[in-house]
């Protein structure tokens, strides 16, 4: 069985670097039924408006209930799992951006405490703020501007009710300013032979502390984030047939090539050789396959 949608929208106009919606949902979910998300590629905070179930990171579970909300991160592995004789309904959005982070901390999260138990007014009222996402979808600009600021108003609720004293900074802000200035900085130069080194000079740290904020942050290491991140950028490009292995390699920071399928190979379980054989396959299979598969919801 799949879940019961009480409305759905995914943003596929993100004009805004600061903070922008991509998906916004209200579902219910079926016995034991598993999410389908096992990395997500964006930020999420899940309200569990009925029922309960299990909320794993990295490994670590969290029963979650009635009241209870929870945030996903993105590239951090997750298992969301609804009970088996009282499953949950779900309020959920996702949306990324430079503030993302800063914001998520500051609302009393981190990946290492990714739940929240809410008073029942105060989470009835989150409710009706991502109703209010929903209300004002569509890809106007003014559509666009009205879905973020109450993803703000949203985010702003949680920091004003979060644990932490409200007249010093949030836990981990200074961290998350520099995790988020290396990301930015990686996103932005991962084609070009950087190293952590650069990375760490970038942002004004040695470089063991900056390895000491990304565990903080991600449980990776600075080293593992830029081998990741190029990969999947690489990932992106064989999928797109854009280039051959070698100028592929290139385009992601790899100078040679031997070096490149190994730590592809690392990351993906295959070389960029057979990866490429397997996405060509499952290409052709779709095109003789004359079933028609329900769309998303």
């Amino acid at each position: 069985m799949e879940p019961t949608y009480h409305y759905y929208f995914n943003n596929k106009f993100r004009p805004l670097a600061s903070l922008s919606l991509h998906e916004i949902a209200g579902f219910s979910c079926p016995a034991s039924y598993v999410l389908p998300i096992e990395r997500p590629d964006s930020y999420a905070i899940y309200l569990v408006y009925d029922g309960k179930g299990i909320y794993t990171v990295n490994n670590k579970e969290f029963p979650v209930k009635e009241n209870d909300i929870f945030v996903m991160y993105p590239d951090i592995p997750v298992s969301c799992v609804s009970d088996s004789k009282k499953p949950w309904e779900l309020q959920a959005v996702s949306f990324d951006g430079v503030d993302a982070r800063l914001l998520i901390n500051a609302a009393g999260f981190e990946p290492k405490k990714p739940v929240r138990t809410l008073d029942p007014l105060f989470a009835e009222n989150l409710v009706k703020l991502m109703a209010g996402i929903y209300v004002w979808k569509g890809q106007e600009i003014y559509s666009t501007v009205q879905s973020t600021a109450l993803i703000y108003a949203m985010l702003a609720a949680l920091a004003r009710t979060a644990t932490w004293d409200q007249s010093a900074s949030p836990p981990g802000w200074t961290g998350t300013l520099h995790f988020q200035n290396a990301i930015d900085y990686i996103s932005k130069n991962y084609s070009k032979p950087i190293s952590v080194i650069d990375i760490a000079e970038h942002v004004n740290l040695s470089r063991s502390r900056l390895y000491r904020v990304f565990m903080q942050q991600i449980f990776i290491s600075p080293q593992q984030y830029l081998i990741d991140y190029r990969i999947r950028e690489a990932v992106r490009l064989l999928e797109k047939r854009h280039g051959s292995i070698k100028e592929i390699s290139l385009a992601v920071g790899f100078e040679d090539p031997l070096y490149f399928s190994s730590f592809f190979k690392q990351v993906t379980g295959k070389s960029p050789k057979n990866y490429i054989k397997d996405i060509t396959e499952a290409a052709d299979s779709r095109k003789n396959d004359s079933k028609t598969l329900p769309p998303p919801p």
